[in-house]
């Protein structure tokens, strides 16, 4: 089977989002990031690794409980939480995805204070 053949199978009617589906909205899952991490990491008064690699796992699943609340149907999460030492250095972080532009996309959300910093991307992308 070559991929148009794939592509063209895909076009069946059970698998085109319907309107009354919401789409994956960027400002509202970023606000719920924003809440969710501020009050997470402001109760984080030094950075210690054994401790962030903890918190970014539980950070993650309060995460994804959090997105099953907003109610998205047909939609599929990836997670990252990045949890590093404020150390006066720079960071850049990119990531290139392959999706349907008319149905999925992704929020984030960058917090630092004096000791550490968390990086939390979530993607949502609509499962056909």
């Amino acid at each position: 089977m070559n991929s148009l053949n794939t592509l063209s199978s895909l076009d069946s009617s059970d698998n085109i989002p319907s309107k009354s589906s919401r789409l994956f909205n960027t400002y509202e899952v970023k606000e719920m990031l924003k809440q969710i991490i501020e009050h997470t990491i402001d109760r984080q008064n030094e950075y210690d690794c054994d401790k962030c690699t903890q918190l970014s796992k539980d950070l993650s699943q309060i995460i994804k409980d959090a997105m099953k609340t907003l109610n998205y149907e047909r939609y599929k999460y990836i997670i990252q939480v990045v949890l590093g030492q404020c150390q006066n250095d720079n960071l850049m972080m990119t990531c290139r995805c392959l999706w349907d532009i008319q149905t999925d996309n992704y929020a984030s959300y960058v917090y630092s204070n004096t000791k550490l910093f968390c990086a939390v991307t979530v993607f949502g992308l609509f499962y056909y």
